[in-house]
Protein backbone atom coordinates (compact mmCIF):
# COMPACT_ATOMS: atom_id res chain seq x y z
CA UNK A 1 0.00 0.00 0.00
CA UNK A 2 3.11 2.41 -0.08
CA UNK A 3 4.65 3.88 -3.24
CA UNK A 4 8.41 4.54 -2.84
CA UNK A 5 11.13 5.30 -4.66
CA UNK A 6 14.52 5.48 -5.31
CA UNK A 7 16.20 8.85 -5.26
CA UNK A 8 19.52 10.29 -5.63
CA UNK A 9 20.94 10.94 -2.22
CA UNK A 10 23.30 13.86 -0.71
CA UNK A 11 26.18 12.49 1.45
CA UNK A 12 28.90 13.58 3.13
CA UNK A 13 31.85 12.72 0.71
CA UNK A 14 34.37 10.49 2.15
CA UNK A 15 36.98 11.41 0.07
CA UNK A 16 37.28 15.02 1.98
CA UNK A 17 36.10 13.36 5.31
CA UNK A 18 38.37 11.80 7.60
CA UNK A 19 35.82 10.86 10.13
CA UNK A 20 31.91 10.81 9.25
CA UNK A 21 31.21 10.37 12.92
CA UNK A 22 32.44 13.67 14.08
CA UNK A 23 29.75 14.92 11.42
CA UNK A 24 26.27 13.09 12.35
CA UNK A 25 23.87 14.30 15.02
CA UNK A 26 20.83 12.79 17.07
CA UNK A 27 17.29 14.04 15.20
CA UNK A 28 16.99 17.67 16.14
CA UNK A 29 14.15 17.19 18.30
CA UNK A 30 16.01 15.14 21.07
CA UNK A 31 19.29 18.24 20.81
CA UNK A 32 19.16 20.49 23.80
CA UNK A 33 20.78 24.12 24.10
CA UNK A 34 24.34 22.40 25.55
CA UNK A 35 24.27 19.70 22.91
CA UNK A 36 23.73 21.49 20.07
CA UNK A 37 26.76 23.80 21.23
CA UNK A 38 28.58 20.60 21.74
CA UNK A 39 28.34 19.43 17.87
CA UNK A 40 28.86 23.12 16.44
CA UNK A 41 32.58 22.33 18.69
CA UNK A 42 33.17 19.35 17.49
CA UNK A 43 33.68 19.89 13.61
CA UNK A 44 33.07 23.04 11.57
CA UNK A 45 31.00 20.83 8.97
CA UNK A 46 28.43 19.00 11.36
CA UNK A 47 24.89 18.66 10.22
CA UNK A 48 23.57 20.43 13.04
CA UNK A 49 24.27 23.63 11.15
CA UNK A 50 21.88 22.55 8.47
CA UNK A 51 19.51 20.85 10.98
CA UNK A 52 18.73 22.88 14.46
CA UNK A 53 20.93 26.18 13.50
CA UNK A 54 21.84 29.12 15.96
CA UNK A 55 19.89 31.97 15.78
CA UNK A 56 22.30 34.94 15.90
CA UNK A 57 21.88 38.96 16.49
CA UNK A 58 20.60 40.39 13.67
CA UNK A 59 18.87 38.29 12.37
CA UNK A 60 16.52 39.47 9.50
CA UNK A 61 14.42 37.45 6.66
CA UNK A 62 17.53 37.38 4.65
CA UNK A 63 19.52 36.27 6.75
CA UNK A 64 18.48 33.93 9.54
CA UNK A 65 19.29 30.14 10.98
CA UNK A 66 17.12 28.60 7.97
CA UNK A 67 18.87 30.70 5.36
CA UNK A 68 22.46 30.13 6.49
CA UNK A 69 21.35 26.05 6.45
CA UNK A 70 20.48 26.75 2.59
CA UNK A 71 24.20 27.88 2.26
CA UNK A 72 25.27 25.59 3.65
CA UNK A 73 23.98 22.56 1.80
CA UNK A 74 24.88 24.96 -1.63
CA UNK A 75 28.22 25.62 -0.59
CA UNK A 76 28.99 21.74 0.55
CA UNK A 77 27.69 21.03 -2.88
CA UNK A 78 29.88 23.42 -4.64
CA UNK A 79 33.07 22.40 -2.71
CA UNK A 80 32.93 18.82 -2.64
CA UNK A 81 32.25 19.01 1.09
CA UNK A 82 28.74 16.93 0.09
CA UNK A 83 28.03 14.77 -3.55
CA UNK A 84 24.93 14.31 -4.65
CA UNK A 85 24.61 10.54 -6.25
CA UNK A 86 24.03 10.95 -10.37
CA UNK A 87 21.48 7.98 -10.12
CA UNK A 88 18.59 7.20 -8.56
CA UNK A 89 18.96 4.33 -5.60
CA UNK A 90 18.23 2.69 -2.18
CA UNK A 91 20.02 3.29 0.83
CA UNK A 92 20.33 0.17 3.47
CA UNK A 93 21.55 1.19 6.91
CA UNK A 94 22.35 -1.37 9.37
CA UNK A 95 22.37 -0.27 13.10
CA UNK A 96 24.61 -2.58 16.15
CA UNK A 97 23.19 -0.77 19.12
CA UNK A 98 23.24 -2.57 23.33
CA UNK A 99 19.47 -2.07 24.72
CA UNK A 100 19.07 -2.28 28.36
CA UNK A 101 22.53 -5.04 28.16
CA UNK A 102 21.93 -6.97 25.02
CA UNK A 103 23.61 -6.51 21.79
CA UNK A 104 21.58 -5.93 18.88
CA UNK A 105 20.95 -5.45 15.26
CA UNK A 106 18.22 -3.42 13.48
CA UNK A 107 18.31 -3.02 9.49
CA UNK A 108 16.35 -1.12 7.37
CA UNK A 109 16.48 1.26 4.21
CA UNK A 110 15.65 4.82 2.94
CA UNK A 111 13.92 5.51 0.23
CA UNK A 112 11.10 8.21 -0.81
CA UNK A 113 7.63 7.75 0.10
CA UNK A 114 4.86 9.52 -2.21
CA UNK A 115 1.87 11.08 -0.94
CA UNK A 116 -0.65 9.22 -2.83
CA UNK A 117 -3.28 9.05 -0.18
CA UNK A 118 -4.10 11.18 3.04
CA UNK A 119 -2.66 8.24 5.23
CA UNK A 120 0.22 6.94 3.04
CA UNK A 121 2.32 6.57 6.65
CA UNK A 122 -0.06 6.31 9.81
CA UNK A 123 0.72 8.77 12.28
CA UNK A 124 0.15 7.79 16.11
CA UNK A 125 1.22 10.97 17.67
CA UNK A 126 -0.62 14.66 17.91
CA UNK A 127 1.40 17.10 16.45
CA UNK A 128 2.07 20.84 17.61
CA UNK A 129 1.91 23.95 15.08
CA UNK A 130 5.12 25.60 16.53
CA UNK A 131 7.77 22.79 15.46
CA UNK A 132 5.84 22.49 11.82
CA UNK A 133 6.23 25.91 11.75
CA UNK A 134 9.94 25.93 12.35
CA UNK A 135 10.62 22.80 10.17
CA UNK A 136 8.70 24.59 7.31
CA UNK A 137 10.36 27.42 7.00
CA UNK A 138 14.01 24.81 6.86
CA UNK A 139 11.60 22.53 4.23
CA UNK A 140 11.49 26.09 2.27
CA UNK A 141 14.74 27.97 2.72
CA UNK A 142 16.76 24.91 1.41
CA UNK A 143 14.27 22.95 -0.66
CA UNK A 144 15.92 19.32 0.99
CA UNK A 145 14.63 16.62 3.50
CA UNK A 146 17.59 17.15 5.90
CA UNK A 147 16.43 14.59 7.65
CA UNK A 148 14.61 11.17 7.25
CA UNK A 149 11.42 10.23 8.96
CA UNK A 150 11.06 6.99 10.69
CA UNK A 151 8.68 4.41 9.67
CA UNK A 152 8.44 0.56 10.07
CA UNK A 153 5.88 -1.82 8.63
CA UNK A 154 4.68 -4.75 9.62
CA UNK A 155 6.77 -8.37 8.76
CA UNK A 156 9.53 -8.18 7.18
CA UNK A 157 11.14 -7.96 3.67
CA UNK A 158 14.20 -9.54 1.94
CA UNK A 159 17.19 -7.77 2.17
CA UNK A 160 19.03 -7.15 -0.85
CA UNK A 161 22.52 -9.17 -1.58
CA UNK A 162 24.12 -6.79 -3.54
CA UNK A 163 24.98 -3.58 -2.35
CA UNK A 164 27.78 -0.94 -1.83
CA UNK A 165 29.17 -0.14 1.56
CA UNK A 166 29.26 4.32 1.75
CA UNK A 167 30.67 4.45 5.01
CA UNK A 168 30.37 4.09 8.74
CA UNK A 169 29.68 5.93 11.70
CA UNK A 170 29.12 6.17 15.52
CA UNK A 171 26.91 8.50 17.21
CA UNK A 172 27.68 9.58 21.10
CA UNK A 173 25.54 6.18 22.40
CA UNK A 174 27.90 4.17 20.63
CA UNK A 175 25.63 2.94 18.44
CA UNK A 176 27.64 1.48 14.84
CA UNK A 177 25.46 3.65 11.73
CA UNK A 178 26.48 1.14 8.27
CA UNK A 179 25.03 2.88 5.47
CA UNK A 180 25.28 1.05 2.10
CA UNK A 181 23.99 1.95 -1.50
CA UNK A 182 21.86 -0.15 -3.43
CA UNK A 183 21.35 0.74 -7.18
CA UNK A 184 20.85 -3.05 -8.96
CA UNK A 185 17.31 -2.50 -10.77
CA UNK A 186 16.15 -6.20 -9.59
CA UNK A 187 16.73 -5.89 -5.92
CA UNK A 188 15.71 -2.08 -6.53
CA UNK A 189 11.86 -3.18 -7.99
CA UNK A 190 12.03 -5.96 -5.33
CA UNK A 191 11.65 -3.47 -2.50
CA UNK A 192 9.35 -1.37 -4.10
CA UNK A 193 6.95 -4.45 -5.06
CA UNK A 194 7.21 -5.37 -1.40
CA UNK A 195 5.99 -2.15 -0.30
CA UNK A 196 3.13 -2.09 -2.02
CA UNK A 197 1.82 -4.54 0.10
CA UNK A 198 2.79 -2.87 3.43
CA UNK A 199 1.22 -0.63 5.49
CA UNK A 200 3.96 2.43 6.93
CA UNK A 201 3.67 3.55 10.41
CA UNK A 202 5.53 6.99 11.78
CA UNK A 203 7.93 5.79 14.21
CA UNK A 204 9.47 9.43 14.54
CA UNK A 205 9.04 12.47 12.79
CA UNK A 206 5.39 13.28 12.89
CA UNK A 207 6.45 17.25 12.08
CA UNK A 208 8.61 16.33 9.45
CA UNK A 209 5.94 14.19 7.64
CA UNK A 210 2.92 16.67 8.16
CA UNK A 211 5.04 19.42 7.31
CA UNK A 212 5.91 18.34 4.30
CA UNK A 213 2.45 16.40 2.89
CA UNK A 214 1.19 20.45 3.78
CA UNK A 215 4.21 21.80 1.47
CA UNK A 216 3.31 19.66 -1.14
CA UNK A 217 -0.57 20.78 -1.01
CA UNK A 218 0.61 24.14 -1.18
CA UNK A 219 2.25 23.54 -4.25
CA UNK A 220 -0.75 22.08 -5.56
CA UNK A 221 0.38 18.47 -5.66
CA UNK A 222 -2.61 16.02 -6.03
CA UNK A 223 -2.14 12.12 -4.75
CA UNK A 224 -1.50 10.93 -8.11
CA UNK A 225 1.17 13.92 -8.84
CA UNK A 226 4.61 12.82 -9.27
CA UNK A 227 6.13 16.08 -8.61
CA UNK A 228 9.02 15.69 -6.70
CA UNK A 229 7.50 17.67 -3.29
CA UNK A 230 4.67 14.93 -3.53
CA UNK A 231 7.09 12.25 -1.78
CA UNK A 232 9.25 12.89 1.32
CA UNK A 233 12.39 10.73 2.34
CA UNK A 234 11.70 8.22 4.67
CA UNK A 235 13.31 5.09 6.35
CA UNK A 236 11.50 1.98 6.85
CA UNK A 237 12.60 -0.66 8.85
CA UNK A 238 10.44 -4.15 9.73
CA UNK A 239 8.73 -5.67 13.17
CA UNK A 240 10.16 -8.70 12.50
CA UNK A 241 13.19 -10.04 15.50
CA UNK A 242 14.56 -8.25 17.80
CA UNK A 243 15.63 -4.54 16.12
CA UNK A 244 12.50 -2.70 16.43
CA UNK A 245 13.15 -1.43 20.64
CA UNK A 246 10.81 0.55 21.84
CA UNK A 247 11.81 2.36 25.49
CA UNK A 248 9.79 3.46 28.07
CA UNK A 249 9.45 7.32 28.58
CA UNK A 250 9.27 8.35 32.34
CA UNK A 251 7.71 11.08 33.76
CA UNK A 252 10.22 13.39 36.43
CA UNK A 253 7.85 15.93 38.29
CA UNK A 254 8.59 19.36 40.75
CA UNK A 255 5.51 19.46 42.90
CA UNK A 256 4.14 21.03 45.98
CA UNK A 257 3.41 18.28 49.16
CA UNK A 258 -0.46 19.00 48.49
CA UNK A 259 0.00 17.84 44.63
CA UNK A 260 2.12 14.61 45.86
CA UNK A 261 -1.24 14.21 48.55
CA UNK A 262 -3.40 14.23 45.64
CA UNK A 263 -1.73 11.93 43.48
CA UNK A 264 -1.54 9.29 46.42
CA UNK A 265 -5.31 9.99 47.19
CA UNK A 266 -6.86 9.63 43.02
CA UNK A 267 -4.00 6.43 43.47
CA UNK A 268 -6.66 4.48 46.48
CA UNK A 269 -9.49 5.22 44.44
CA UNK A 270 -8.32 3.08 41.17
CA UNK A 271 -4.87 1.19 42.35
CA UNK A 272 -3.61 -1.43 44.33
CA UNK A 273 -0.42 0.32 46.06
CA UNK A 274 2.41 -1.81 47.01
CA UNK A 275 5.59 -0.47 48.02
CA UNK A 276 8.50 -2.03 45.95
CA UNK A 277 12.30 -1.90 46.17
CA UNK A 278 13.36 -1.64 42.16
CA UNK A 279 11.62 -1.02 38.54
CA UNK A 280 11.86 -4.61 37.68
CA UNK A 281 9.19 -5.16 40.05
CA UNK A 282 7.14 -3.22 37.56
CA UNK A 283 8.63 -4.66 34.61
CA UNK A 284 7.44 -8.10 35.56
CA UNK A 285 4.53 -7.67 36.83
CA UNK A 286 0.82 -7.64 34.23
CA UNK A 287 -2.17 -5.93 34.09
CA UNK A 288 -1.98 -2.34 33.76
CA UNK A 289 0.74 -1.52 36.40
CA UNK A 290 3.27 1.81 36.60
CA UNK A 291 5.72 3.20 39.36
CA UNK A 292 5.55 6.12 41.90
CA UNK A 293 8.39 8.02 43.90
CA UNK A 294 8.22 11.10 45.91
CA UNK A 295 10.87 12.98 47.74
CA UNK A 296 8.38 13.68 50.50
CA UNK A 297 7.82 9.89 51.38
CA UNK A 298 11.12 8.53 49.86
CA UNK A 299 9.80 5.36 49.01
CA UNK A 300 8.93 3.82 45.49
CA UNK A 301 5.45 1.98 44.74
CA UNK A 302 3.91 0.92 42.41
CA UNK A 303 0.16 1.69 41.45
CA UNK A 304 -1.63 -1.77 40.32
CA UNK A 305 -5.04 -1.09 38.63
CA UNK A 306 -7.99 -2.62 40.29
CA UNK A 307 -10.79 -0.57 39.23
CA UNK A 308 -11.17 -1.39 35.63
CA UNK A 309 -14.61 -0.12 35.57
CA UNK A 310 -13.80 3.14 37.36
CA UNK A 311 -11.05 3.72 35.15
CA UNK A 312 -13.14 3.72 31.71
CA UNK A 313 -15.79 5.56 33.14
CA UNK A 314 -13.48 8.70 34.08
CA UNK A 315 -11.72 7.83 30.65
CA UNK A 316 -15.09 7.71 28.59
CA UNK A 317 -15.56 11.52 30.48
CA UNK A 318 -12.56 12.59 29.18
CA UNK A 319 -13.23 11.74 25.77
CA UNK A 320 -9.99 9.21 26.08
CA UNK A 321 -12.31 5.59 26.06
CA UNK A 322 -10.55 4.39 23.03
CA UNK A 323 -6.93 4.60 25.11
CA UNK A 324 -8.15 2.69 27.97
CA UNK A 325 -5.77 0.23 27.58
CA UNK A 326 -2.42 2.63 26.93
CA UNK A 327 -1.04 2.60 30.08
CA UNK A 328 0.44 6.21 29.40
CA UNK A 329 -2.94 7.42 28.49
CA UNK A 330 -4.42 5.69 31.92
CA UNK A 331 -1.58 7.57 34.27
CA UNK A 332 -2.39 10.85 32.42
CA UNK A 333 -6.27 10.59 32.96
CA UNK A 334 -6.46 9.14 35.98
CA UNK A 335 -3.32 11.06 37.63
CA UNK A 336 -1.25 13.24 36.56
CA UNK A 337 -3.41 15.64 33.67
CA UNK A 338 -5.24 17.48 36.71
CA UNK A 339 -2.30 18.52 38.56
CA UNK A 340 -0.16 19.36 35.24
CA UNK A 341 -3.47 21.55 34.68
CA UNK A 342 -2.55 23.44 38.16
CA UNK A 343 0.49 24.28 36.82
CA UNK A 344 -0.30 25.14 33.09
CA UNK A 345 1.05 28.74 34.08
CA UNK A 346 4.92 27.49 34.53
CA UNK A 347 7.23 26.76 32.07
CA UNK A 348 7.00 23.05 31.13
CA UNK A 349 10.58 22.15 32.15
CA UNK A 350 10.04 23.94 35.11
CA UNK A 351 7.20 21.02 36.31
CA UNK A 352 7.81 17.97 33.98
CA UNK A 353 10.65 16.49 32.11
CA UNK A 354 11.34 13.17 30.59
CA UNK A 355 13.74 10.08 30.33
CA UNK A 356 13.42 6.81 28.80
CA UNK A 357 16.12 5.56 31.66
CA UNK A 358 14.14 4.35 35.06
CA UNK A 359 17.69 5.31 37.34
CA UNK A 360 17.98 8.86 35.46
CA UNK A 361 14.44 9.35 36.35
CA UNK A 362 14.66 8.03 39.80
CA UNK A 363 17.80 9.77 40.59
CA UNK A 364 16.70 13.81 39.39
CA UNK A 365 13.89 12.77 41.96
CA UNK A 366 15.75 11.93 44.68
CA UNK A 367 18.98 14.17 44.52
CA UNK A 368 17.97 17.10 41.89
CA UNK A 369 15.46 19.77 41.61
CA UNK A 370 12.59 17.49 40.84
CA UNK A 371 10.97 15.55 43.52
CA UNK A 372 8.75 12.81 41.85
CA UNK A 373 9.01 10.55 39.09
CA UNK A 374 6.52 8.13 37.30
CA UNK A 375 8.09 5.02 35.91
CA UNK A 376 6.78 3.50 32.96
CA UNK A 377 6.63 0.29 30.74
CA UNK A 378 7.18 0.47 27.35
CA UNK A 379 4.06 0.77 24.91
CA UNK A 380 4.34 -2.53 22.79
CA UNK A 381 4.60 -2.10 18.54
CA UNK A 382 1.44 -3.99 18.48
CA UNK A 383 -0.15 -1.09 20.39
CA UNK A 384 1.17 1.59 18.59
CA UNK A 385 -0.05 -0.26 15.38
CA UNK A 386 -3.93 -0.83 16.56
CA UNK A 387 -3.85 2.88 17.58
CA UNK A 388 -2.35 4.19 14.46
CA UNK A 389 -4.82 1.90 12.23
CA UNK A 390 -7.92 3.28 14.20
CA UNK A 391 -6.80 6.45 13.65
CA UNK A 392 -6.23 7.38 17.34
CA UNK A 393 -3.42 10.11 18.95
CA UNK A 394 -1.46 8.90 22.00
CA UNK A 395 -0.29 11.63 24.33
CA UNK A 396 2.90 13.23 24.06
CA UNK A 397 6.05 11.38 24.80
CA UNK A 398 4.41 8.05 24.63
CA UNK A 399 7.27 6.12 22.39
CA UNK A 400 10.64 6.31 22.05
CA UNK A 401 11.93 4.40 19.67
CA UNK A 402 15.82 3.41 20.24
CA UNK A 403 18.25 3.95 18.45
CA UNK A 404 17.26 7.30 16.60
CA UNK A 405 18.61 7.39 13.18
CA UNK A 406 22.16 9.85 12.96
CA UNK A 407 21.12 13.09 10.96
CA UNK A 408 23.73 13.56 8.31
CA UNK A 409 23.99 9.91 7.08
CA UNK A 410 21.63 11.08 4.01
CA UNK A 411 19.70 13.79 2.53
CA UNK A 412 17.95 14.70 -0.42
CA UNK A 413 17.51 17.66 -2.70
CA UNK A 414 13.48 18.60 -3.71
CA UNK A 415 14.79 19.20 -7.38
Amino acid sequence: MATISPFKGVLYNKEKIKDISALIAPPYDVIDEAEREKLYARDENNIIRVILGRDEEGDNPSDNRYTRAAQFIKSGLADGLFKEDQEPCLYMLEQEFTCRGTKRQRRGFFALLKFDRERSAKPHENTYQKPKDDRLALLRATMTNTEPVFGFYDGELPWPVQSVLVFEARDDQGVLHRLKRVSDKAAVSALVAGMKKKNVYIADGHHRFETALSFAKDMGASHSSDAPHNYIMMYFTGTSGSGLAVLPIHRILKLGDEDIDSIMNAAKKYFLIVEIDSYERIERSVGHVMGFYSKKLDKLFMFKLRDAFAKDRLMQERGRLDQKDLDVSILHTLLLDDILAKHKDKETSEVIVYSHDEAEALNMAKKGRYNAAFLLRPTGVDQIIKAADAGLKMPQKSTFFYPKLASGLLMRRIV
